[in-house]
């Protein structure tokens, strides 16, 4: 077991896909422990057109997307003080959706997406990004240690 501080994690599934649930709570959890993480990360799973408007919303970006990440307190590494308040990591929206329909061919391909997008989602709200291609290299090294696959492109 690794040593890490208590992440807790809240997962709410708004689509009609059926997707294992639990393996996503643990890539996240494992994605967020391996940064030495400390505090709440909530999770919900929408359709393309919810995703969609919140691309348009946050991001101006029209047309739905596969993960987004609103990141609050970000990455802290110790607990907070009594009588202080929850560090909320922040909020990941994922959509199934878009995942399957852009996941790599093969009997794992739609795992294998699922898994990538949740830990690309973890580690942005850490504080990776992949808006050069320096930290697009530090974002690809951390999602191939949690789910053997990478995504981050610099953008």
């Amino acid at each position: 077991m690794t040593d890490h501080l208590p992440i807790s994690l809240s997962l709410h599934d708004e689509q009609d896909l059926a997707v294992d649930t639990e393996r996503l709570r643990d890539v996240a959890l494992r994605a967020a422990a391996g940064e030495g993480a400390t505090g709440e990360i909530s999770i919900t799973l929408v359709d393309a057109a919810r995703i969609a408007e919140l691309n348009a919303q946050y991001l101006d970006v029209d047309g739905p997307t596969d993960v987004l990440s609103f990141p609050v307190d970000g990455l802290v590494t110790s607990p907070p003080g009594e009588g202080e308040p929850p560090v909320l990591i922040g909020d990941i929206v994922l959509c199934p959706q878009v995942a399957i329909a852009q996941a790599p061919a093969g009997p794992d391909g739609v795992v294998s997406e699922l898994d990538l997008l949740i830990t690309h989602g973890v580690l942005h709200l850490l504080g990776y990004d992949h808006d050069s291609e320096e930290a697009a290299a530090a974002m690809r090294s951390r999602e191939e240690a949690v789910c053997g696959r990478s995504g981050a492109r610099a953008s």
